[in-house]
């Protein structure tokens, strides 16, 4: 491997530009870990700490959560790049019909022309992590069990959380690591005002719409700016920003990404990943679609529906399309066989440990997990229907309208965490969110269909409280339910948002006279609700022991090996490494030349005019030699999953190359197993966002704040000139010297 490194003076220019252009990425001279076009992706969504030999480390306070998505700093006046879907939410609530800023996009100006997000629309950076395994798991032991272990647990998080959440905008988490091995306590900062500063529309942002999700090639300028600010209305002034790169990204080239991605379930039983793959799924699949299918066909007639109900539309096209590609990569890639092979291997281990003692621990642990797994698999189908029962907003409004009530009775420090005094400002704002995306008619639509798919479930599998609340009856026909569904809306005000408030102020002995139909529901059940908790807080503490006992197998497995387990991703920030990579049958990048071909051939893909005129006029400007070398969407072989979304990607050296925004079918399969040659990310790459503001928008204003600048003969960011052409970041023209 041929060995790159950094002469004494361009290490000196590189700190001279960071302080200057406040680089978010700190480097090390050991580049040459990276400098090797050979260099492959590695399984892994890393701490920060876990991964010490890494050549570079992004600093943690440029990097963002937004919503459940991620974001970067890319200015030193507060803004923000995310992507176009993961501001869905902000776009619906500040759209009407006659102003629907989805279907048109928006630019503000000037900082006074930019768009207040709602209250609930939270950004959010990270201060700190801290390791609390010691505090949380304190009195736990072996005999410790179900629910007992369970509730002590919450309890010793609850009162971290407690401390923790000592000032204003201070949101804190204590997250699992290793599946109950470890548990780390992560700070967070809530910047209090989120403006929108530009989005594409949506035949740009969301180019293909939901059947393109999970799929290559991809042509999507996912993509939107924002910008925080702080409690004085001044745009924060962060401390570290990335960046974007004055080169594009090249095939081979090795990339690095940097974000807060969801959740993974890696190191799971086959029987675990049979009842997701082959029960779950396949149902959740027939609720969304016929959830999808019904607010489609009620807004034919009504628009202002599609606006109300576009982020929950998004949300459930996703999870089909997800739970959909992930059943076809699984039949393709025969993953039931790579499943039971990695749980063979795990007990042949286990089988030739000299500890008897060890032995039978993991046994036990392993025996443990297939008995909670069965019970689950008993009410799988009633957890499935109440799952979906909770998408609607008038009942959930009521439930937790109820449970605030009940929470204001107990003195502060006994409250369960969410209705906290310093939490009320937060539900309140959920509320509101959930009033905002709410229609009686479609709600009514939905709940009817619930009705009648609950008169399908197996009698152990209905649910008591559902069938008297309902007055459900064997014989009942639709219209019977619809008649009883449109008698509760039309009794229920919950959907106006000074009733919720003033019941938000209510005490509960007052709330218990009232007549609202939904009240009335989440009153009646709360009983059984409450034995449902408790069955839960006993199945969950049987499934955390036996859970933490098996992962200790794995890793210890895996060191034998001479390996490293990377964790489970649990919404906390991670770093993972991979290289710009096609599938051996594909291209690596489309393109503008790609995308305005392809426009038009589908009704799905459908550009506007502007698109076509800046190209025509433009070309691909003096961002890339021609349309066909102007980067839209670009793949990789770095780790991630959802909530990988808007996680910055740079280069190696540290410069922004793009965003990630999706991955592929055969990636999505990483979610259970990550294997190197099927698992790819999907990046919006960062020149397509400069010829959109350039070109397309002529948004010079923004295009300042980026040190975007152009002459005659070329463009520059900052004191880089633009490189027309992909070229590697380890190149000679960095300053790098073989």
């Amino acid at each position: 491997m041929s060995r790159a490194v950094i002469g004494v003076s361009q290490e000196q220019l590189s700190i001279q530009r960071s302080k200057r252009i406040g680089l978010g990425w700190l480097f090390c001279v050991c580049l040459w870990v990276v400098a090797s076009s050979s260099a492959q992706s590695r399984e892994g969504l890393w701490l920060p700490e876990q991964k010490p030999d890494w050549p570079i480390q992004p600093h943690a306070s440029a990097v963002l959560k937004v919503g459940g998505c991620s974001g970067t700093f890319i200015s030193e006046q507060g803004l923000v790049l995310t992507n176009h879907h993961c501001i869905v939410d902000l776009l619906q609530y500040r759209s009407t019909l006659e102003n629907n800023f989805l279907e048109t996009g928006y630019l503000a100006l000037t900082q006074e022309l930019e768009l207040l997000a709602p209250a609930d629309f939270v950004v959010a950076q990270t201060l700190s992590r801290t390791e609390v395994t010691q505090d949380v798991l304190q009195g736990v032991t072996d005999r410790v069990t179900g629910r007992a272990r369970f509730d002590l647990i919450a309890n010793n998080r609850n009162e971290i959380l407690r401390r923790c959440e000592n000032a204003p905008q201070i949101r804190c988490r204590v997250v699992e690591q290793y599946d109950g091995i470890g548990y780390l306590l992560v700070r967070d900062y809530i910047f209090p005002r989120v403006t929108l500063v530009w989005a594409p529309p949506e035949d740009v942002g969301y180019f293909g719409g939901v059947e393109d999700n999970w799929q290559w090639p991809r042509h999507s300028a996912d993509l939107a700016l924002l910008r925080v600010y702080n409690q004085d209305g001044e745009p924060v002034r962060p401390t570290h920003w990335l960046p974007l790169s004055s080169a594009a990204p090249d095939v081979g080239e090795p990339v690095f990404t940097a974000g807060f991605p969801g959740l993974t379930q890696r190191y799971r039983l086959e029987k675990e990943a049979r009842l997701a793959l082959e029960q779950f799924y396949p149902a959740a699949i027939e609720y969304l679609q016929a959830f999808e299918d019904i607010v489609l066909e009620l807004s034919e007639q009504y628009p202002e529906r599609i606006l109300r109900y576009s982020p929950a539309l998004m949300r459930w096209g996703n999870r089909r399309q997800n739970f959909l590609g992930m059943l076809d990569a699984a039949e393709r890639h025969q993953f039931f066989s790579e499943s039971a092979a990695q749980e063979a291997q795990l007990r042949s281990w286990i089988e030739q440990l000299e500890s008897s003692d060890q032995r039978d621990r993991y046994r036990s642990g392993l025996d443990q997990v297939e008995r909670t797994l069965a019970l689950r698999r008993q009410t799988l189908a009633q957890q499935t229907w109440w799952s979906f029962f909770q998408e609607l907003q008038l009942p959930v409004i009521a439930q937790r309208l109820y449970r605030l009530a009940q929470e204001s009775n107990r003195p502060e420090e006994r409250r369960t965490r969410g209705f906290q005094a310093q939490q009320v400002p937060a539900l309140r704002a959920q509320l509101v969110g959930q009033i905002r995306q709410f229609d009686a008619d479609v709600e009514k639509a939905l709940l009817v269909d619930l009705l009648m798919r609950h008169q399908t479930l197996p009698d152990d599998q209905q649910i008591p409280f559902v069938r008297r609340f309902f007055q459900l009856d064997e014989a009942d026909d639709e219209a019977k339910i619809r008649d009883r569904v449109e008698a509760l809306y039309a009794q229920s005000s919950l959907n106006q948002v000074e009733v919720v408030e003033q019941w938000m102020r209510t005490p509960l002995s007052e709330m218990r006279r009232s007549h609202d139909p939904w009240l009335q529901f989440a009153m009646n059940s709360a009983e059984e609700r409450l034995e449902w908790d408790t069955r839960e807080r006993e199945l969950r503490g049987q499934e955390q022991q036996a859970r933490s006992i098996v992962m200790d197998a794995f890793r210890r497995q895996a060191r034998s090996e001479g390996r490293r387990l990377p964790d489970n991703a649990n919404r906390t920030y991670r770093l993972s490494t991979g290289v710009v990579a096609g599938y051996s049958d594909n291209e690596a990048q489309t393109t503008l030349a790609s995308l305005l071909q392809i426009s038009g051939s589908e009704p799905r893909y459908t550009l506007p005019f502007s698109m076509f005129a800046a190209a025509s006029v433009h070309g691909a400007g003096c961002l890339a030699i021609s349309p066909e070398a102007l980067t839209v969407n670009f793949l990789s072989t770095a780790d991630g999953t959802g909530g990988s979304s808007g996680s910055p990607t740079v280069n190696s050296r540290g410069e922004l190359i793009g965003l990630v925004f999706d991955s592929t079918t055969d990636g999505i399969l990483s979610d259970w197993m990550f294997k190197e040659e099927r698992h790819r990310l999907i990046h919006a790459d960062v020149r397509f966002l400069l010829w959109l503001l350039r070109y397309v928008y002529q948004a010079q204003e923004l295009l300042d704040e980026l040190q975007f600048s152009e002459t005659d003969m070329t463009c520059s960011l900052g004191d880089r000139p633009i490189i027309p052409t992909p070229i590697r970041a380890v190149d000679s023209h960095l300053g790098l010297e073989e």
